[in-house]
């Protein structure tokens, strides 16, 4: 069930139970200004968790785009340092070492960035 929905439910749950009370609380001034009370608390929370949402969806982009950029550093800086015969790695484990790098930062890039950033 979707936030909106699960609102929705909650709003007419409390709306049956203001009219299923012996006298039309809808009329009275009091179940009125409490109703709009309610409405009002809702609507100011869901804004607060959006903007919270929004501020850390910021900080943890922030956070992938940087450990993704030093991890292909790390990577790059290996297969320089054996390009340069610093390091001997065979050619089967550097060609396996580029592949699933690629494989990796580009899914898990993807599969976070998806979740920090829902379709709506």
């Amino acid at each position: 069930m979707s936030e909106n929905e699960g609102s929705e439910k909650a709003k007419e749950n409390f709306r049956k139970l203001i009219e299923s009370s012996s006298s039309n609380p809808l009329n009275s001034g009091l179940s009125q200004n409490e109703f709009e009370q309610y409405d009002k608390e809702e609507r100011r929370t869901r804004l607060v968790g959006l903007a919270q949402d929004i501020q850390e969806r910021k900080k943890f982009a922030q956070w992938i785009f940087w450990m993704v950029v030093f991890w292909l550093v790390v990577i790059l800086g290996i297969i320089i340092a054996e390009g340069l015969h610093y390091l001997d790695i065979p050619q089967a484990v550097t060609i396996a070492l580029i592949g699933s790098t690629t494989v990796n930062v580009t899914a898990f890039f993807v599969i976070v960035t998806k979740y920090l950033f829902p379709g709506k």
